[in-house]
Order: structure tokens, then C-alpha cells, then sequence
């Protein structure tokens, strides 16, 4: 094991040697001492003792979702990033990761990105909790861990989260003051064709609903016979949630925009301007004019950037380039997001085939009514 100080990253395994030596260099790069250990089984205490500022895992192991969800339920540990690694960076790999409750995903041999992770970090008190500034959330759902990850991402971003065991909570916590702005609920505890009778029992009518269900598509959709309503699937990304919670919250301004933002998953490339090594990410959100990227590894604030991605319904890459205009980072004010950056789309410098294929895709998107969200591929 390595040095217990206060902060140190934690990095669990199993890692091989040689593994094992690129992390250890890695840290000492960032100039930081480091807690390891082959397991999360055995080394709770000690995780819990250390309170990291964050912990990287093996994100090939079949035990990633168990160690995300005990790592979430430690008090200390609570906002502590998890960052997964991978032997090869696929769609599918960010988003089973970020799934499971992961915060980031890495190449195994990134050891620059590792550095640079645990040096973003440096500032960041794990233990701190982020104030409640925004609406009242009420989750409910019958799987106890699911419904601690949904509250995790909420509270994170400055929601007052609540809990409900079942649909007659959710309507005492509705008629109660302050009434919730927003009820996250299993389709099993409360279909989505009892929300209205759900809002008069309560004497809400506007109360806000995203309703989870395993068999719902990833492709979400608000449906006018269900005002104020959405259906957002189990397999997906939980900051989906996010994204969606910010949606609805906002009373439908997003269609008053220039240019709406919706939520895409695809894996993306990013550099800042004369570099050649790339560093990769999963985009978040895209609209006309920009692109939002979820990483712990940002460039720097207004940097050039080259960008590539496969935008919405075809195969293709393009490459854009852009200006970082703003940077979110864990412990930052601003929570609306996940870690990460947004770009802002420079459409003189981009080459203007790949700028049109972009947009064509981001106006297919938009062409579908009341769409907010196109899946992820497989």
C-alpha cells in the first residue's frame, strides 16, 4: 500500500504489475501519495478513513456496480468522483460505466490523464455538501440502490431530495408544504396513467413527474396527453435524470431557444489546437451551435479545440472546431451539469462539409416533436 495521506487517490484493482506501476507513477506525477488495494471487499474502512478525493477502478469488472453502489452509500464518500478503466473506449463503455454509477471512464494506460484527474482534483473536499438552491425532489422506487444513485445525482446538483416508499407517500409528501417541484417514480409504484389521479388526490395539478420504467425507450419523449410528464428508461445514463429534471423544471423555455439543446450520447475526441494526442469523452448534450462533453479531464477555459464525433443518425465522423467557453467541475457553483466542458462551435474554422453533416443530423433531431432525447448506440 502507499501513502495514507489525507485525500490521496484510491485505486482499486485488480490491476496487474505493470498496471499497477503506470498508476503508481501517475500519482507521483500529480504529487500525491496513494491508498491501493486489489478489492473493494476488505478495504472499506480504510476508504472510509482515507475520505479520497477520488477512486479509480477496474470499469471491466463485473463487481462495478457493487462497488459504486457501497461507495455511495458511505457517508464520506458520498461525492467522491469514480473514475472507471477501461482496456478500449467504446459508446458502450461510457455509458455502462456512467450507468453503473461511475463519474468518468479512462484508458487503462492514460497515465497523463490520470495525473491530470487527480491534479484537477487538488482543490476538491469530498466530505463537502453542496447547498440546496434549486427545487424540492421526491424519488421513489423499489430498488433501494437505484433510487440512492438517482438521489446522489440530484443532491449533487443542489436539489432538496426527499424519499418515498410508495405512491400514497408521494401524494402525502405532494399535499404537504413546500410541495415537491418534482416526483422521480418507478412505473411499477405509479404509472405514468395514474399521474392525474395522483394530482388530485393531492390538489397539485402541476407538480412535475419523470417516471422510470425498465422497458421504456432511450428515446425520451414528452407526450401531450401527460402534461408536465416524461418516461425516462432504467438503462439509462443516470444524469439523463439531470437533464431532464432541468427540462421540465424550466416550464418549456427550451422551445423559446434559438437553437434547443438535446441530450446525445456518443463517445468524442477533443484537443486543444496544435496538440495530437487526443483525450476522449461522452457528449452530454449538442445544439446548432455547441456541444457539451462530460470529463474530469477539461482543457483549459477558452482554448481552441478540435473536436470529433458521430452526430445523431449516421456513421459518419466530423470533425468541428470551437472555443471552451465554460468549464463545470465537481464542488463548482454551477450543478446544472455533469463534470465537464461546454464548446462553442466556430463555424468559420470548421470544415464546412463536416459542419453541414453536423448540423443536417442536429436538425433531423429537432424536426421530431417535443423529442428531447435520442439514444445512445449500442
Amino acid at each position: 500500500m502507499g501513502a495514507r495521506d489525507f485525500g490521496s487517490p484510491a485505486l482499486i484493482g485488480p490491476f496487474d504489475r505493470a498496471q499497477g506501476a503506470l498508476l503508481r507513477r501517475a500519482v507521483e506525477r500529480a504529487n500525491s501519495g496513494s491508498y491501493v488495494s486489489s478489492t473493494i471487499l476488505g478495504s472499506q474502512d480504510d476508504l472510509s478513513d482515507l475520505r479520497p478525493k477520488c477512486i479509480f477502478v477496474d470499469g471491466e469488472t463485473a463487481e462495478l456496480e457493487t462497488t459504486t453502489t457501497w461507495i455511495r452509500e458511505d457517508p464520506f464518500l458520498f461525492a467522491t468522483p469514480v473514475i472507471a478503466m477501461v482496456s478500449d473506449l467504446r459508446d458502450a463503455s461510457f455509458v455502462e460505466a456512467y450507468r453503473k454509477g461511475a463519474d468518468d471512464v479512462i484508458l487503462r494506460s492514460n497515465v497523463g490523464g490520470v495525473t491530470r484527474r487527480i491534479a484537477n482534483l487538488q482543490d476538491f473536499d469530498p466530505t463537502a455538501r453542496p447547498p440546496v438552491s434549486r427545487g424540492r425532489v421526491v424519488i421513489s422506487h423499489h430498488v433501494d440502490e437505484y433510487r440512492r444513485l438517482l438521489g446522489r445525482v440530484l443532491r449533487q446538483a443542489c436539489f432538496d431530495v426527499h424519499f418515498a416508499v410508495d405512491a400514497d407517500e408521494i401524494i402525502a409528501a405532494m399535499a404537504s408544504e413546500p410541495e415537491p417541484d418534482l416526483v422521480v417514480v418507478s412505473n411499477q409504484l405509479l404509472p405514468m396513467a395514474k399521474i392525474e389521479h395522483a394530482r388530485r388526490a393531492a390538489n397539485s395539478p402541476k407538480t412535475r413527474f419523470v417516471v422510470v420504467s425498465a422497458t421504456a425507450s432511450t428515446r425520451i419523449m414528452l407526450d401531450a396527453k401527460f402534461p408536465h410528464s416524461a418516461t425516462i428508461s432504467e438503462h439509462a445514463p443516470h444524469d439523463h435524470l439531470l437533464f431532464l429534471a432541468n427540462d421540465l423544471l424550466r416550464d418549456g423555455c427550451r422551445q423559446g431557444r434559438q437553437s434547443p439543446r438535446y441530450l446525445f450520447d456518443t463517445i468524442c475526441s477533443f484537443r486543444t489546437e496544435g496538440e495530437f494526442s487526443p483525450e476522449y469523452g461522452l457528449t452530454y448534450n449538442m445544439s446548432q451551435t455547441g456541444i457539451y462533453v462530460r470529463t474530469l479531464d477539461p482543457p483549459p477555459k477558452d482554448s481552441t479545440l478540435w473536436l470529433e464525433l458521430r452526430p445523431p443518425g449516421t456513421t459518419a465522423t466530423v470533425h468541428l472546431r470551437g472555443t471552451l467557453v465554460w468549464v463545470a467541475t465537481p464542488g463548482a457553483c454551477s450543478r446544472a451539469t455533469p463534470p465537464g466542458f461546454g464548446l462553442q462551435i466556430d463555424a468559420h474554422a470548421s470544415p464546412a462539409r463536416d459542419l453541414k453533416l453536423y448540423r443536417d443530423a442536429y436538425n433531423t433531431l429537432a424536426q421530431v416533436p417535443n423529442q428531447i432525447a435520442l439514444s445512445w448506440r449500442p
